[in-house]
This record gives C-alpha cells, structure tokens and sequence, in this order.
C-alpha cells in the first residue's frame, strides 16, 4: 500500500466511526483484522479491552462499547502516515451509560493497511477518566449486591477493587455488617478473604458485626467472625451491649455457648444499669415465646459460672503469687503446676494474666525468679492492656523486677502495649521512674520507636525530668548517636 492508499482508508474509516456508521466502518476492516485495547489488573472493569481477532469479535467489541460508553464527541485530532502505517490521535469524549459520568480520552491509534483494507489495529491511552466512570458507583453496588446475598456480583466487584469496608449510606452498616445479620455465612467468608474489618463499629449503634451475627443467629458467621480476632465483649456506646448480650436478647442459646467457651464476660454492665445477669432475668420475665430457648442458655451460663469457679479455685499457683507465697510457688512448681496457666475471664484484675504477670505487677521478685526459672513466658501478653511482664515490671516502679526480667534471654525489650502503643521504656519514663528507665537504656532498649500519641522516649524524658535531667541527656545524646 502507498502512503496515500492508505491514508484515505485510515481517514475513511475514522469519519465513519465519527458519523455514527459502524457498518461502513467495519467494512473496511479485513476478515482476519487483529484489534488490541490493552487490558491489564488496572482496567479490567472495562469489558471490551483486550485483543479482539477477526471481524465479528471486533463488532462484538464496539456493541458492548455501545452498552456501556455514551460517545458525546469523537473525532480525528491528528494522523501521520509511512507506507502502509498509519498513526492517528483520536478525541473521545463519553459518559458511562450507567453511572453518568462523563470522561475524556485521547488515544493513539496505530493502523496496519494491506490491499485496501485494515489488518492490524492497536489502541494505546490512559484509560483512568473511563474506569473511574465505570467504577462511580462500584460500592454502592457492592452494599446492593451484599443486602440481594449476590456473590457472584461481589466477587466481580472486589475483583475490581471494590472498598470492602464501604458503608451502607442509608443504614451505616458496612459490608459484613449486612452479611452478618442477614446470617450470610459465605458471604461472611467472601468478605473476609477481602480484608473486612471486624473491629470497626456501625454509625447508628456502635455495634460491631459480631453484635449483628448475634442478631442474625448464624452460628457459623459468629465462628467465623470470632476466629478472625473480632472482640468478644466489644460494647455498643449507645446500649452497652455486649455480643452475648445480644445472643441472650435474639434467643439463640448456641451463639451463647459459643462466645461463653470463647471467654466472654459475664460481669458487665449495659448502659441502661442492668448488669448482664439483671438483662438476662428481664428476657426470662418478658418473653412468653422462645422461653425454652432462654432457659437452655441460662443452663450455659450457670455453666460457665460454676467453670470460673472451678478454674479460679484450681489455679493454686495465682492463689500463691496473689499470698506473695515464695515457698507455696516453690513447690506447686515442683510438683509439675502448669507455669502460665491463664486466669478465667471473670472482670477482675488478673482476668487472662499469666502468675508472671501478676507477679511482675504486684513486686513479687522471688516469685518472679522462680517462674521464669520454671519457664514461663518472658514474653507473655494480657488482653486487658496487651502488655507484657516488663511493662507490669516499670509502670509500678518495681527496679529489681525490671532489671530481672530485662536480662533474661529472649525478652522482648521493645513490645509495644496495644492500648498505647508504649514500649516498657515509655511506660518507665511515663510514670517517672528513673532507675527503670535506665536499666532498660543499659540493655539496649530503642529510642526511635513512637507511642499512638507520637512521642518517642526522648518526648516523654523531656516532659516529665526535663531537658536538663541527666536521664534525658543520655536519652538524647544516645539517639544523635543512633541517627548517625
């Protein structure tokens, strides 16, 4: 083909498409023509990219265009030609037919021509003002798809990064939250190979989609949920309930058990002053249907109860540590106790704690000792603050203790507590004692690492001594030393 052949089949076929002619268009496409839209993982949303080959594949292509694609402007802003190549700049200005958002593309366009007719075409643009058309309205559509429990449509719209976590404009849910109390147990499962949060709280009540799981009274969906870290005892601000309140309240006594085995508390309170026990008592008095379903849960409550009993009177080695009972310790220890058995969730102060844990808060050194001697956990973590012993150790200011416990091999000397994100240092420095801090910089503690409110060690040492303190020299000039 010449340069001017193949010009004027180029411009032909461009004025055509301009002119709303597809059939004349397509015409001068070769029956083998090979039509490229790059497509990749970025804009996939739009479903005629890719390599369409041969004539009804590419018609195919410009119908579902047509679906999708409103063209409000197209034309022709430049075109070079060398032999049987053309390259042409195409204006294209278009609205999504479902979403109504307008966008704008140039492209360029490079043609192959052979007798008389096109054989190779490619298209290169940035296609980002057109997935954002098609993508305008993805999460409202995903919440759609959640209440309609369409998974096939939800697998699309994640697929095409859909936010996981977007929320339900009209009922503030999220996601998970209308799939947990629609008792959804595979969306649920969708959801959360997505990334759903399970902490995050609806905007109308506080509640958590454990609360709606117990709602919704899928046993499943609350396995699933409490396996994938969601808070047991998360509590609504606006009623004070808790997920086992709700389980009583919807009278589903398997949830019940469940969260009960799981170590949910049983001596909170809701906001309206009834302990859970009072709440519980009223459900019996109000409810005439269902009640054989509340008096089976109440049987796993008194359960439970009589458990904690058990637990707490067979926890002889946190009677002991409690008595500061070195030789009681001593010989649970050697007669094989189990070192860092944890205490029964009952809503007291050792709930979940390890005997070292108690015995570091409390200034229990000895005890301390023996313990790690007998292998306990260094390292050992609570739920109520998420500390570990070397926090217990220097919030209270106890220095034999903290210079114990730093010492031992494996000691996590930089953890960081998870209501604060203090390391055992910011917590030393925090309440002022300076012999703890001190012995921590001695065994290498970090000075870069910051709390949830910002501060470094260096912040604290200079809010609480001083600029001027020698700890907080020290603490400065170590970090200019670290910086370097």
């Amino acid at each position: 083909m010449t340069t001017q052949q193949t010009r004027q089949v180029v411009e032909k076929y461009f004025t055509d498409l301009e002119n709303g002619d597809l059939a004349s268009a397509l015409s001068a496409l070769a029956e083998d023509v090979e039509f490229e839209l790059p497509r990749d993982q970025w804009n996939e949303v739009i479903p005629y990219l890719g390599v369409h080959r041969g004539v009804a594949e590419v018609t195919r292509a410009f119908q579902v265009r047509g679906e999708t694609t409103e063209v409000l402007d197209y034309g022709m802003r430049d075109l070079r030609v060398e032999g049987d190549t053309a390259f042409a700049v195409i204006y294209t200005k278009g609205a999504h037919t479902r979403t109504r958002q307008e966008f704008e593309i140039e492209d360029s366009h490079r043609l192959v021509v052979a007798d008389g007719k096109i054989v190779a075409w490619k298209v290169y643009f940035d296609p980002n003002g057109e997935v954002a058309a098609f993508n305008a309205d993805r999460e409202d559509r995903l919440v759609a798809a959640v209440w309609a429990s369409d998974h096939a449509l939800v697998t699309e719209l994640l697929g095409t990064g859909a936010r996981v976590d977007h929320r339900d404009r009209s009922s503030g849910l999220t996601p998970l939250m209308i799939a947990a109390g629609q008792a959804d147990a595979p969306m649920v499962a969708l959801l959360l190979e997505a990334g759903a949060d399970v902490f995050t709280a609806d905007s109308g009540a506080g509640a958590t989609a454990l609360h709606k799981a117990c709602q919704g009274g899928s046993l499943d969906v609350v396995r699933a949920l409490v396996d994938a870290g969601a808070f047991i005892d998360a509590v609504a601000p606006t009623t004070g309930h808790t997920p086992l309140m709700d389980a009583l309240w919807f009278k589903y006594p398997d949830i019940a058990k469940h969260l009960l085995d799981a170590g949910a508390g049983l001596n909170l309170s809701t906001h309206y002053g009834f302990t859970l026990k009072e709440h519980f008592e009223y459900e019996l008095n109000v409810n005439t249907r269902g009640k054989d379903r509340l008096l089976l849960a109440e049987q796993y409550l008194k359960a439970r109860v009589a458990g904690d009993d058990a637990r707490i009177e067979g926890h002889r080695l946190m009677a002991a540590v409690n008595a500061g009972d070195v030789e009681g310790v001593r010989a649970l220890l050697a007669g094989g106790v189990d070192v860092d058995e944890l205490y029964p969730i009952v809503n007291g102060f050792n709930d979940g704690h390890t005997a070292l844990l108690v015995a570091s808060r409390d200034g229990h050194t000895e005890i301390a000792r023996l313990l790690l001697d007998a292998g306990a956990d260094v390292n050992a973590t609570e739920p109520t603050f998420g500390a570990v012993p070397l926090h217990k150790a220097v919030y209270n200011g106890h220095v034999a203790l903290t210079a114990l416990i730093a010492a031992r091999p494996g000691v996590d000397l930089d953890f960081q507590g998870a209501t604060n994100g203090y390391t055992p240092l910011h917590d030393a420095l925090w309440h002022g004692y300076d012999e703890c801090a001190a012995i921590l910089l001695d065994q290498g503690a970090r000075l870069d690492l910051r709390g949830h409110d910002g501060k470094t060690p260096l912040d604290l040492a200079t809010e609480v001594f001083g600029a001027e303190h020698d700890l907080t020299r020290r603490i400065a000039a170590a970090a200019q030393q670290d910086e370097r």
